[in-house]
């Protein structure tokens, strides 16, 4: 299925490019993906075999009115073919083509403690540099990491928190090797 997903959302990104709307589309796709992240059940219904396409598409008409045509008709092709609820995972391979696109990476940061305003920007503007690319910064707060950092992409992760290191220092330890 996750295939199907990236087929849709190739597809909506290379008409998007075509017609110049690639920030438009992305907008508008955040905007309905959070409506059907939060309630699951409204694909299902899109999905439905028991109600006709042509009442599908009359839901989504009502529901999406103000949307851009090409999120609704986007939105009907994965209706008539029963994979509405693939659109959350449509939406986020679209995110990740706007962002190589734009060359955005996004980032999450752990820490033990909130940090402040100025100490997020600083942590930006170092990723930035070192990874030449804009970086969307998520911030997280988990006490258990005791201090330090965390840092969280699509492919990787650089943990430099207290608790991984008193964790290393336990197997080196624990293997004679201290």
């Amino acid at each position: 299925m996750k295939s199907l997903s990236l087929t849709y959302a190739h597809s909506l990104f290379s008409l998007a490019e075509d017609e110049s709307l690639v920030e438009e589309i992305y907008a508008e796709l955040v905007k309905l993906g959070e409506i059907f992240c939060e309630n699951p059940d409204y694909a299902i219904l899109l999905d439905s075999p028991t109600l006709p396409v042509s009442q599908r598409f009359e839901l989504i008409d009502e529901a999406f009115a103000s949307c851009m045509v090409y999120v609704v008709n986007f939105l009907k092709i994965l209706c008539e073919k029963k994979c509405a609820h693939l659109f959350c995972d449509c939406v986020n391979e679209y995110e990740r083509l706007y962002n190589n696109k734009l060359g955005i990476k996004n980032v999450t940061a752990i820490t033990a403690v909130p940090i402040s305003e100025k100490l997020k920007a600083k942590l930006i503007q170092k990723l930035e540099k070192e990874w030449g690319k804009k970086i969307n910064l998520e911030l997280k707060v988990d006490k258990s990491i005791i201090g330090g950092i965390v840092l969280r992409t699509e492919n990787s992760q650089t943990d430099a928190s207290v608790r991984a290191r008193l964790d290393s220092i336990r197997t080196q330890i624990a293997s004679n090797e201290f």
